[in-house]
C-alpha cells in the first residue's frame, strides 16, 4: 500500500513540475531571436513566464544555422506544410509578399538566409552559390554544423531529393563522414 501511495506521488510530483516548467524550447540567437523547437527561427517580442511571443522570420523547415555577434546564417528546406497557408485576415498587401516569398522557397526548395541582428535585415531566400559569395562579402563568421540536417534526413530515401542539388552531396559527405565514425570504432 506504501508502494502505491509512493508511485502516485511521484507521478503527481513529476506532472507537477512538467506543467510548471514545460514551456517552449527554444535556443536563444542574440538580439531577442531564436530558434523553436518546431524547426522556424522568431523573432521574441515578449516573454511572460513559460511562453513567448514574437513573428515567425523563417518557416519551418529550418534545419541549420549558426550565428555570431552580428548575423544568423541559416539553412531551410521548404516543405509546404501548413506553415505556408495565408491567412484570410492578413490584408492584402502582406498576403501579396507571403505568397512571393512561398513561391520562390518553392522554386528554391533548399534555401538559405542571412539576418543582421543588429538592424533586423533579412537576405534570402537564396541558392548556396548566392549565400557563400554574400557570406564572403559581408564577412560572416558564422559556420554551420549538420547536426539538425543529419536528423531530417535520417530515413529518408534518395528519391526524395533532386539529383542535382547541392544538398544531395551534402547528404554524400554526411555519409561518408557517419562512415568514416563507425569505421574508427
Amino acid at each position: 500500500m506504501k508502494r502505491r501511495i509512493s508511485n502516485i506521488f511521484t507521478l503527481l510530483f513529476c506532472s507537477l513540475l512538467t506543467a510548471c516548467f514545460g514551456g517552449v524550447f527554444y535556443i536563444d540567437l542574440g538580439n531577442d531571436y531564436a530558434w523553436l523547437e518546431e524547426r522556424y527561427i522568431y523573432k521574441i517580442k515578449e516573454k511572460t513566464g513559460n511562453s513567448i511571443s514574437g513573428e515567425v522570420i523563417i518557416y519551418p523547415q529550418v534545419l541549420n544555422y549558426d550565428y555570431d555577434d552580428k548575423y544568423i546564417i541559416v539553412y531551410q528546406v521548404y516543405d509546404g506544410g501548413r506553415w505556408y497557408n495565408i491567412s484570410s485576415q492578413q490584408d492584402k498587401k502582406e498576403k501579396d509578399s507571403l505568397l512571393l516569398l512561398f513561391k520562390k522557397q518553392k522554386e528554391i526548395k533548399y534555401c538559405y538566409w542571412i539576418i543582421d541582428k543588429e538592424t533586423d535585415k533579412v537576405l534570402g531566400p537564396m541558392r548556396k552559390p548566392e549565400f557563400d559569395r554574400k557570406c564572403e562579402k559581408m564577412n560572416i563568421k558564422a559556420k554551420m554544423r549538420r547536426l539538425h540536417e543529419k536528423k531530417f534526413w535520417e530515413g529518408r530515401s534518395w528519391d526524395d531529393i533532386d539529383p542535382d542539388s547541392s544538398q544531395r552531396r551534402s547528404l554524400d559527405s554526411i555519409e561518408i563522414a557517419n562512415k568514416k565514425e563507425t569505421d574508427v570504432k
